[in-house]
C-alpha cells in the first residue's frame, strides 16, 4: 500500500477580545503574549473600557507592534461615572488616532440592562461610539448583556463596516437575523462548560464565529 504523508499546517488564531489594558494584567502582559504565541495566536485585540484603558491599549499596541492591536471606546459599565469631559477626550483621542493602523475597532461599547437607571446616558454614549465607528469606517465590538434585541434593532440606522456581538448568549431566537446581516459572534470562557453557550456556537456558521 502506498502511504502518502499528509502535512497540515497548524491553525493560527486571532484573539478578537482581550482586556489587556486592565490593571489586573499590568504585571502579566509579557507572560500573556508569550502564552499566546506558544498557542499559535498571531494577534491580540486589546479592548478598552474608558479613556485610561484606551490610552493604555494604544501604548500596548505600540510596544508590541504587529502582535497587539487596539480597540478604543467606553464600556457601558463605565458610563455611570463618565463625565462629559472624559467622553469628549475619548472621542478626540480616537479621532486624533484615526490614521493609526494599530487601531482596528471601536470597542468594547454597547448597552447593559443591569444599568437601566442610566439608560438614557448609556444610549447617548453608545450612539457617540457608533457614530465614531461609522465616521472612521472601523468595525465595532459590542457588549449586549440583556440588550441584544434593542441593539440589533438600532444597528441598521448606522452605516457600519463590521459588527461583533461579544459574548453573545440570548435570545437564541435572534441568531438567524444576526447571521443574515453578516454580524460576527464571539464567546467567552463559558463556551467550555455552558450548554446554553454551546447551543449558540452550534448554530453559528464558522464564517461568523470569532475567538
Amino acid at each position: 500500500m502506498l502511504k502518502v504523508a499528509c502535512t497540515m499546517k497548524p491553525l493560527k488564531f486571532v484573539d478578537a477580545h482581550i482586556h489587556l489594558s486592565d490593571e489586573e494584567y499590568t504585571e502579566k502582559v509579557e507572560e500573556i503574549i508569550l502564552d499566546a504565541k506558544n498557542s499559535n495566536v498571531v494577534a491580540l485585540v486589546s479592548n478598552s473600557m474608558n479613556l485610561e484603558t484606551s490610552i493604555k491599549s494604544l501604548e500596548l499596541a505600540e510596544r508590541y507592534n504587529r502582535m497587539v492591536y487596539a480597540a478604543l471606546g467606553i464600556h457601558p459599565w463605565n458610563v455611570n461615572t463618565l463625565t462629559e469631559e472624559e467622553l469628549q477626550q475619548t472621542t478626540e483621542l480616537i479621532m486624533k488616532q484615526r490614521w493609526n493602523k494599530a487601531i482596528v475597532a471601536i470597542g468594547e461599547v454597547g448597552l447593559d440592562y443591569k444599568y437601566e437607571k442610566i439608560w438614557e446616558k448609556q444610549l447617548k454614549v453608545f450612539d457617540e461610539m457608533l457614530r465614531l465607528a461609522e465616521k472612521l469606517s472601523l468595525p465595532i465590538i459590542v457588549h449586549s448583556r440583556g440588550t441584544t434585541p434593542q441593539i440589533v434593532d438600532m444597528l441598521p440606522s448606522y452605516n457600519l463596516k463590521k459588527i461583533l456581538l461579544h459574548w453573545f448568549s440570548n435570545p437564541i431566537s435572534i441568531l438567524p437575523k444576526v447571521i443574515e446581516r453578516g454580524y460576527y459572534i464571539s464567546e467567552g470562557p463559558p463556551a467550555a462548560y455552558s450548554n446554553g453557550i454551546r447551543e449558540v456556537v452550534k448554530k453559528v456558521p464558522l464564517t461568523n464565529l470569532l475567538t
